[in-house]
């Protein structure tokens, strides 16, 4: 198998794209819709805090967005290329001394745990089989919790 396959979570971020442009809408149209009605009902401490939600709920939206965006995971029969938000890695599949196989919550994807020397990587991927084909191939121990 010298093929190369290719995944990435571009569907899985739309959620986070709209609550990122919900929060930011918040963030502008609440505490305009206050100061021009001329609403005594709240204080100025009261529209700022109303800003503040709406930005953080935003920031938070849009730190998902971009992380699904970025997060491409790329295998084949002797590496792994891993490029998220922050970093980027290269592994040698042989350099895998283990491990793990857990499905992320009701998702498509799995999280598979890779102990290597001294660290550990965790990588998440829909190619399940393929993925634990490639490492059955190296003779790679599976540790089971």
């Amino acid at each position: 198998m010298n093929n190369k396959i290719i995944d990435g979570m571009r569907k899985e971020g739309k959620p986070f794209r709209n609550i990122m442009l919900l929060g930011y809408i918040f963030a502008i149209l609440m505490p305009l819709s206050i100061y021009l009605m001329n609403n005594d009902k709240y204080s100025d401490k009261d529209i700022i805090l109303f800003a503040i939600a709406g930005v953080m709920f935003g920031t938070i939206g849009l730190y998902g967005w971009l992380y699904s965006i970025k997060y491409r995971l790329e295998f084949d029969n002797e590496k792994v290329y891993l490029k998220t938000l922050f970093r980027k890695i290269e592994l040698n599949i042989c350099d895998i001394k283990k491990y793990t196989c857990n499905r992320y919550r009701k998702s498509v994807f799995y999280q598979f745990n890779l102990f290597i020397n001294d660290r550990k990587v965790l990588i998440n991927t829909r190619y399940k089989d393929e993925f634990e084909k490639v490492l059955k191939e190296y003779k790679i121990e599976q540790i089971i919790k």
